[in-house]
């Protein structure tokens, strides 16, 4: 795919939350970083203040519609405490843009997401009621994602481009792209999902354990405890990081009642892929001159999700970083006494510094 693809992201939203327009932004930002050489794919977000020029012959909104909805590929809706200017025909701007976008490209091409922090003091009511019965007319009609802090919603809207992509993607506008898509093996994922592939895969028991009780959700990744059962946004969390990696093919289902998950072969491939890059960090902490070693019990105690690396486990994985030049290695009678980056290995971290890991939030881990 020697020409690429380029996808347009409408940012929707009344003025309030112009600090989560921001975010939206850094976040598809990142993805380029990550994605674009890859997948010879750029997306570009689409913003009112940006984007828009001052034309004449018909409704504000209409206008703005006609200039920038119609060449868009997905839509992002963020709203919290003003719904917005009604038009001619809708509630406001954002809900007819919503509404339009829908119609035309799909519901599963627009992503909507509500704040549910305190309002501000100056707020006016009747907008807050106005997002309040738009959100309740929206329940049975589609999907949309609570979030509080501009970090969560951060976090949360990069687990929703993912998806999003993906489905862009694969549709029958981009078959081009979908074809390298599906070549590729780089995914940008979520901290918690990072944490699940390496947690499952460090262990003798390779899996994912899910179990619903009464209490509610309890989440294992191998032996590794994850969520803080009854918490219903820690659990949402960790099962959103597991709903990735089911959806790019890195697990599957085991059973019937989506209790067991286990790694596939891609699965277990990027789990190695995230060790290598766990163990270059670590060995960088521990080393304390660019030419001293770091010894081998040392490397093991991690912290890694709360528990040491088995001797086998780590010594395969230091021996494949030294095949690959990441770093340099002392045997000793069979096994390695220690390990030191080097240029290459120094080169990897800073390469994969997006890369993010969630903390296990389990007492019991």
């Amino acid at each position: 795919m020697q020409n690429g693809t380029f996808i347009r992201v409408f940012i929707a939203s009344p003025g309030d939350v112009h600090l989560e327009r921001d975010e939206a932004c850094r976040v598809i930002h990142n993805w380029n970083a990550a994605h674009s050489m890859s997948r010879s794919v750029l997306i570009e977000p689409v913003r009112v203040e940006s984007h828009s020029h001052a034309v004449q012959g018909g409704h504000p909104q209409d206008l703005i519609n006609s200039q920038l909805l119609d060449r868009c590929d997905l839509l992002v809706a963020i709203l919290w405490s003003r719904l917005g200017t009604p038009t001619n025909s809708d509630l406001s701007g954002t809900v007819q843009e919503i509404r339009e976008f829908s119609e035309t490209k799909g519901a599963d091409r627009v992503l909507i997401f509500f704040c549910d922090r305190a309002f501000p003091n100056s707020c006016d009511l009747t907008q807050v009621q106005a997002v309040r019965d738009f959100k309740d007319s929206i329940k049975s009609n589609g999907l949309y994602t609570p979030y509080t802090e501009v970090g969560d919603f951060g976090s949360l809207f990069r687990h929703q481009l993912d998806l999003a992509m993906n489905r862009i993607l694969e549709s029958s506008e981009f078959t081009a792209a979908a074809d390298q898509v599906n070549q590729g093996t780089e995914v940008v994922f979520l901290p918690e999902a990072n944490t699940i592939l390496a947690a499952a895969s460090m262990s003798s028991r390779p899996a994912v354990m899910m179990s619903s009780m009464l209490s509610g959700t309890e989440l294992y990744a191998g032996e590794v405890g994850l969520n803080i059962t009854g918490d219903e946004r820690s659990e949402a969390r960790w099962e959103g990081g597991l709903e990735q990696l089911e959806s790019c093919g890195f697990l599957k289902d085991a059973g019937y009642k989506r209790e067991v998950f286990r790694l596939t072969k891609t699965g277990f491939e990027a789990a190695d892929q995230i060790w290598y890059i766990l163990v270059l960090r670590q060995i960088e902490a521990l080393q304390t001159h660019e030419y001293s070693y770091v010894n081998f019990d040392d490397i093991s105690r991690g912290p890694f999700f709360g528990k040491n690396l088995g001797v086998a486990f780590l010594r395969e994985k230091l021996q494949r970083l030294a095949s690959m030049k990441q770093l340099d290695i002392v045997p000793v009678d069979g096994g390695i006494g220690g390990a030191r980056l080097n240029d290459i290995g120094r080169k990897t971290i800073r390469e994969h510094s997006f890369m993010e890991f969630a903390q296990p939030e389990s007492c019991e881990s």
